[in-house]
């Protein structure tokens, strides 16, 4: 059986429509899992962006607080007097700056010099402050940004009733080799953002300034709510295609396997469809349909006043298949006249002379089209006159899912009407379906014309 699908697969005339498919199979799964990696990828890359920023804000704060902490401490001791650098000031120096990670040193300044720090000691000759590349004033002291103590020492410091607190030159030195954050950048500055203290990553100039920034590169910003402080993190979204080979790779063989499930699956209901309208035109053409009647209640009385013959097909493969299957594949193949026809010709051979014993009628759904066919037309009228079908014992029930122009019908309805034949129309919409609808509990309304 499977070599026998594969040989159908793989046929002449076929095989260039089967790899169009799995082209386009292949292909479409391939952006929707890009698609939907790109938009994992995003959001990962948001989140990691915003945890970053968030970092170096904390990171930012506690750097202030060190700073503050270490000024206050450094000017607690009661010995500073008019000679601040004496060895048990200095000592105390370093006993203060010893517990804070964020804090190189700190010292005191005498006539606006360095006189002396707890790292240097007593300085001699003194250091000059007056060279630095950004000044910035706060509210107690000023900030000052890249101050040149020696031709290769530069230093960042905060300035504050005659102390001076040296910022470690590893403060934010851990956002730049860290494998998950190496690749960020970030500005630190002040809510006004007109201020900017620290530059982060490589690509801090880009935040530095206040034009627009490339299209892939993602801006966030934080804000302290104790310090007029912000930090603006960044970096490039380079998508799927910079992560690690084995995730592209398997990025790659899931888009492969789903195309190829696609391709699977969209064949094989190609294939059923094909063999489904084959079994349904071998089986109308073999009589291998048959028919069921469901009786008609008179809302009056409840007493029953007629029998609708509907169309059933059991296959010998696929056992019933559904009247919401069949007839719409009878539509597409341009099989509504020939399955008319059959339920015509054997509802009444079976079933007409129950009804004209009874005196009820035979209800057969027909569609709007049947009555302009004078093959239809020829065999109900020749049945009618080999069974001597009394009037009104054929009723024509007209359903059409698409609905209908029921008067532009009615030239076609007078002439059948001269030979005892009713119609009616279906107001419910569909006339293959009514048992089911019944076994839901749905009630059916004809209106007899």
């Amino acid at each position: 059986m499977v070599s026998r699908k594969l040989e159908r697969l793989i046929s002449p005339g076929k095989w260039i429509h089967n790899l169009s498919v799995l082209s386009l199979s292949i292909l479409s799964a391939s952006i929707f899992f890009f698609v939907l990696s790109e938009s994992v990828a995003y959001l990962i890359f948001r989140d990691k962006i915003k945890d970053y920023t968030s970092d170096v804000l904390v990171r930012s704060e506690s750097l202030l607080v060190q700073t503050e902490s270490v000024k206050t401490a450094a000017k607690s001791h009661v010995n500073i007097g008019d000679s601040p650098c004496t060895n048990e000031n200095i000592l105390h120096l370093r006993v203060v700056v010893w517990p804070y990670p964020l804090i190189k040193d700190v010292g005191y300044i005498i006539k606006g010099e360095l006189a002396c720090s707890a790292l240097w000691g007593s300085l001699r000759p003194t250091l000059s402050l007056e060279h630095f590349d950004k000044k910035w004033p706060s509210r107690e002291g000023v900030w000052l940004f890249g101050i040149k103590l020696m031709d290769d020492i530069s230093v960042n410091g905060y300035i504050s009733e005659g102390i001076m607190v040296t910022l470690s030159p590893f403060v934010f030195r851990r956002f730049e080799t860290d494998m998950y954050s190496k690749n960020f950048s970030a500005v630190v500055g002040n809510s006004k953002h007109d201020r900017h203290y620290f530059n982060i990553g490589p690509d801090a100039p880009l935040l530095d300034r206040h034009d627009s920034v490339p299209l892939r590169f993602r801006v966030f910003r934080a804000c302290s709510l104790h310090y007029d402080l912000c930090v603006a993190g960044g970096g490039y979204f380079t998508g799927i295609f910079s992560e690690h080979w084995s995730i592209q790779m398997l990025l790659v063989t899931v888009s492969l396997l789903s195309g190829l499930m696609i391709y699977i699956l969209t064949m094989n209901r190609a294939e059923l469809n094909s063999s489904l309208s084959a079994r349904f035109v071998k089986a109308l053409k073999n009589e291998a349909l048959s028919l069921v009647y469901q009786p008609i209640y008179r809302i009056e009385d409840g007493q029953i006043c007629g029998f609708e013959a509907l169309l059933r097909w059991k296959d010998e493969r696929l056992g019933n298949i559904s009247p919401e299957v069949f007839i719409p594949l009878s539509e597409r193949e341009g099989l509504q006249e020939d399955v008319t026809l059959f339920v015509i010709n054997h509802a009444i051979r079976e079933f007409i002379h129950t009804a004209i014993q009874n005196e009820i009628f035979l209800s057969v759904n027909i569609n709007p089209s049947d009555l302009d066919s004078e093959k239809f037309r020829d065999k109900l009228l020749g049945l009618i006159s080999e069974y001597n079908i009394p009037y009104k014992t054929i009723l024509l029930e007209i359903t059409e899912r698409q609905g209908g122009d029921f008067e532009g019908m009615k030239i076609h309805i007078d002439k059948y009407k001269n030979h005892g034949v009713r119609f009616a129309i279906d107001d419910f919409g569909t006339g293959y379906s009514n048992l089911n609808l019944n076994r839901h509990g749905f009630n059916r309304h004809l209106r007899v014309i």
